[in-house]
């Protein structure tokens, strides 16, 4: 029989939101980090035990077991067949599936997997490209936009030349044809092709998890006498579909969660900015119409959301769209405009680099509700006036769907403006689908007999006592963070993985990054939904458990080569009581052991003291795998090295002399007669007991002298780290398609 793609279901399963469906059935309550609590349907339950997950897309009721995905709780409840279901939640979420059996649909499958392969070359090929031009470095210079988070938005740069990147492409297998159904490349009426984008500064765009989509690119072009338009976006394609896309949403939708609430602002850069300065809670339209999906995906995250856009009047046009678009989904809606202190505007992105963060976050807490905003924008002189302004205001409120909001607006109205608490005469701004009318149609797209799923696997248990703290906060860390993973598969390479090396305490750690790495390294993207679907009950345990945690760059990437030293200290720890002192040659090893750890302790403290930069630090990290890899040969009974490489003060001072602050004054390594390849550097801010030297002491080198004025931090327990359980303005939105 005839059935959908995986990749049509995992689609379904990012567009829908498991709590909205499952709220159709069942009520639920937010329970805080963006998670939702209701009683169960499938038992006698007096007491909410049943939970949501909307960031892993999945419900389980703790007290009976049951447990799945969006699916599995539509087969459950409604007994239909997985077919049926996929139907059902396509129906309710107004997601277009194919036509099961047409002869286009695998054309289309390819055709979508080749748009993103495209994407993904051309994302890194712009990225080259800024870093070839000055003109577009000081135009991100001027922005105040950082090396980090250049990274983490993945900013480029589009040449002038009329084929720059459909030759690299060509180069890289694909056909000019490729780029024009990619929409990086347009078809001239000639019959000739050429880049799309071409003096461009280059901004992509990623769906929810991660995957780059589409582009927009801002005009970098000196040329005066031919107008273009300063903000080009990508044409939809098989991947791209516009009206699904907020831009920022995948890095700022944790935060949006935490908030409980959204900031949407018009242009990329006004939410790169924010983001970059700390207000982490922020998504941007981007030079398309706020939708529906939109405001249901939002819907999602957040209760209330805060709309940043231009006091002109096509600022203001944007804002009633959008206050008739969030509200029927439940989001209340608050409205404000910025300004300088001498009164003019000023949009988002320049006032946080002004200001500052703080100062837009004073300014957001004095938002306008959304009644008080539109009463400001009418005039409520005449009794007409008056009367077609709460007429307006009521039909938005018969628009909400949860009734109880419509009680309180409607009470709030009557207060307001002296007016009754009725909607009996008021028609609806925009009729809402009921539940009980999508019912049916869904139900009959189900075909044969009720298919039985068996529940979750119920032999998996998980100790969490058993695994340290440091080892969960890591895991969290990546898993929040998926900018982190090129990071980590730089680290925990091929030349690691057939070491046989093991990094962490805790198996479920090592399984999990393990997983993380292989998924990435297979799909190019690890989401929390993605990677639940494909990893041992245990694990997922494990995953259902981690606490919902924000980083604020760069403090993800620091954090993350801090822990690996941490670790990295831990490992040599263990690896040197593996080795017996039954010879000479195991008594030296033991000693270059020592020497290792103590060389990684001086490298902390040049991190600390400021004198190497992260990304010195960061190589070093990279290079001490090398060591740690080594002594793990040589327990499984390699001969070691008659002069190993081991982290000197000498090789710190090799390794940070380009950036160091003040000269290091350093003993040369022992007997060493090869140059010492830095192997280490990395930061902890205060290292655990297990870097302290006296932990060393039964064979330790003598010491060398530290970095001239470094005291020691003192020794801290594993407990220090606790985890807790957690077309627009000109200036810059003038978009052109």
């Amino acid at each position: 029989m005839a059935f959908y793609s995986n990749e049509i279901i995992q689609q379904l399963k990012a567009h829908a939101d498991i709590a909205l469906v499952i709220e159709n059935f069942v009520p639920l309550k937010r329970s805080g980090n963006g998670r939702y609590l209701g009683v169960c349907p499938f038992h006698d339950d007096r007491s909410p035990s049943m939970n949501v997950n909307p960031s892993l897309g999945i419900y389980k009721c703790f007290a009976c077991g049951a447990g799945g995905d969006v699916f599995k709780f539509v087969q459950e409840h409604e007994k239909m067949d997985f077919k049926g279901a996929v139907e059902w939640v396509a129906n309710f979420t107004g997601f277009a599936l194919p036509q099961l059996g047409a002869p286009e649909d695998s054309e289309k499958t390819e055709e979508r997997a080749m748009v993103r392969r495209l994407n993904e070359l051309a994302c890194e090929w712009f990225e080259q490209q800024l870093a070839l031009s000055p003109k577009a470095l000081q135009y991100l210079a001027s922005r105040h936009i950082t090396d980090a988070t250049r990274k983490q938005f993945h900013i480029g740069y589009a040449p002038e030349g009329r084929e720059g990147f459909i030759g690299y492409a060509v180069k890289n297998g694909f056909s000019p044809l490729d780029c024009v159904k990619a929409g990086l490349a347009v078809e001239k009426e000639n019959g000739g092709i050429s880049d799309k984008f071409r003096d461009r500064l280059m901004i992509a765009i990623q769906n929810l998890s991660g995957v780059i989509v589409a582009f927009g690119g801002r005009d970098l072009s000196d040329n005066k006498d031919f107008k273009r338009a300063k903000y080009m976006n990508s044409p939809e394609s098989a991947l791209y579909h516009k009206s699904d896309i907020l831009f920022g949403l995948h890095q700022s939708r944790q935060s949006i969660a935490k908030e409980n609430a959204v900031i949407i602002v018009e242009g990329y850069f006004d939410m790169i900015s924010l983001y970059q300065g700390g207000v982490t809670n922020v998504v941007a339209a981007s030079g398309t119409a706020l939708t529906e999906t939109h405001a249901s995906i939002l819907a999602r995250y957040a209760n209330t959301a805060y709309l940043v856009f231009d006091g002109d009047a096509a600022g203001q046009k944007a804002t009633l769209r959008s206050l008739e678009i969030v509200l029927p989904k439940g989001i209340a809606p608050r409205v404000f405009a910025l300004s300088r202190p001498d009164g003019t505007k000023i949009d988002p992105d320049n006032f946080v680099n002004e200001r500052g963060a703080d100062a837009f976050r004073a300014a957001l807490r004095e938002s306008e509700d959304w009644l008080s905003y539109l009463a400001r924008q009418h005039d409520m002189q005449s009794p007409e006036e008056r009367a077609r302004f709460v007429t307006y205001t009521k039909s938005l409120v018969k628009s909400i769907t949860d009734r109880e909001l419509q009680n309180q607006y409607v009470k709030l109205i009557a207060e307001r403006f002296n007016t009754s608490r009725s909607l009996a005469q008021v028609k609806s701004l925009k009729p809402q689908k009921g539940f009980e009318e999508r019912r049916p149609m869904a139900a009959n797209a189900a075909t044969g007999a009720p298919e039985v799923i068996p529940q979750l696997e119920q032999a998996a248990t998980l100790d969490w006592a058993s695994i340290p703290p440091m080892e969960i906060r890591f895991a969290n860390l990546v898993l929040r963070n998926p900018t982190l993973m090129d990071r980590a598969l730089e680290y925990f390479d091929m030349d690691w993985a057939a070491s046989g090396v093991r990094m962490f305490e805790s198996p479920v750690v090592e399984e999990f990054v393990n997983s993380a790495i292989a998924l990435y390294a297979e799909t190019g993207a690890v989401s929390p939904q993605l990677m639940y679907e494909n990893v041992s009950p245990t694990l997922r345990l494990f995953l259902e458990g981690l606490p919902e945690e924000k980083w604020k760059t760069p403090q993800e990437i620091i954090e993350f080569y801090q822990t690996l030293t941490v670790f990295s200290t831990k490992l040599c720890d263990r690896q040197k009581h593996l080795i017996p002192l039954t010879s000479n040659e195991a008594v030296e090893t033991r000693m270059q052991m020592s020497k290792f750890t103590q060389g990684m302790q001086k490298l902390n403290a040049l991190f600390n003291a400021e004198k190497i930069t992260i990304d010195a630090f960061a190589d070093q990290v990279v290079r001490s795998k090398a060591q740690l890899i080594l002594f793990q040969s040589v327990i499984q009974g390699a001969p070691m090295p008659a002069a190993p490489t081991v982290i000197t003060p000498a090789s710190i001072q090799a390794a940070s002399a380009p950036v160091q602050a003040a000269p290091v004054q350093a003993t040369p390594a022992p007997q060493s007669t090869q140059p010492s390849d830095p192997q280490f550097a990395e930061n902890v801010p205060q290292p655990p007991a297990d870097f302290a030297s006296e932990n060393y002491s039964e064979e330790q080198m003598p010491a060398d002298e530290p970095p001239e004025g470094f005291e020691p931090p003192p020794p801290e327990d594993d407990e220090e780290y606790s985890y807790g359980n957690d077309d627009f303005n000109a200036d810059s939105d003038d978009f052109g398609y």
